[in-house]
């Protein structure tokens, strides 16, 4: 089973040249799966020391538009999130959609920065607590959104619901570049499972510059495929036996606290 991730741009729009590049990327591999970045379309929006409720309705509505696109992927299964409201609350939502089932919501956003570019924490709140996996083409999938990754706790909870993928959409800036690979493999390590991480790219309008480099490391947490300029879409083939063997192992069964 084929899985790729992406770099891609900052400010990514239905019908823009980078829409049609990752399509044309797609079409070009053809994944089984495609994880796209934290909240793909659109300015990154928590770069705001304050909530704005226009700013937030339209990038709600940016992100339906996108998603209503997503056949153009030719893909099984397109995973990401997205910004929805849940009641009176704004939250980060983690999906799965598929041609034949929609999306399927499965996780919110539980961690959130507070600093400079990233007012996440003024902008989104936790909502409910869904560390729920997710089911595509056989595969149970659990999602650590960005900043989730950073507490493990939760990819270990993961391996022991059964997760045979983690995915961690991002949107981290550059430099933080060899943190975020750090925590992803530990994440890889403490779960047995693959990781695949996908992240925006370049300066958007408001001078916010992202790394890029989306990247799957396999369940022993080294890197087997990742993303460049040239390259912005990056796959690896997933052997569900390197999971089982994985998750046999050490650190992964070791007992935890009563």
């Amino acid at each position: 089973m084929k899985l790729a991730v992406c770099e891609a741009p900052a400010a990514m729009f239905v019908d823009d040249d980078g829409w049609h590049g990752l399509v044309a990327q797609c079409e070009s591999i053809a994944p089984d799966l495609f994880l796209l970045n934290e909240m793909p379309f659109g300015t990154w929006i928590s770069v705001g020391e304050e909530r704005d409720s226009e700013i937030l309705r339209t990038s709600q509505e940016q992100h339906l538009e996108g998603m209503e696109r997503f056949n153009a992927l030719g893909t099984f299964a397109v995973l990401g999130t997205y910004p929805r409201s849940e009641g009176a609350r704004s939250v980060n939502q983690a999906f799965v959609w598929t041609p034949l089932g929609g999306l399927v919501t499965v996780h919110t956003k539980q961690f959130f920065p507070n600093e400079g570019g990233f007012y996440e924490a003024r902008w989104f709140d936790r909502g409910k607590q869904r560390f729920e996996l997710a089911n595509a083409l056989g595969l149970k999938i659990g999602f650590l959104i960005c900043t989730d990754v950073m507490f493990n706790e939760w990819a270990r909870y993961y391996r022991h619901k059964g997760a045979h993928v983690i995915a961690v959409p991002r949107a981290t800036p550059i430099g933080s570049e060899d943190r975020w690979r750090t925590m992803c493999s530990a994440a890889a390590i403490v779960s047995g499972c693959y990781v695949a991480s996908s992240n925006r790219s370049g300066i958007d309008e408001s001078g916010m510059e992202f790394a890029g480099k989306g990247w799957i490391l396999d369940p022993t947490g080294e890197m087997i495929a990742e993303t460049s300029p040239e390259k912005p879409v990056a796959f690896a083939e997933l052997d569900l036996s390197a999971v089982q063997g994985a998750q046999s192992k050490y650190p992964c069964y070791v007992e935890e606290l009563p």
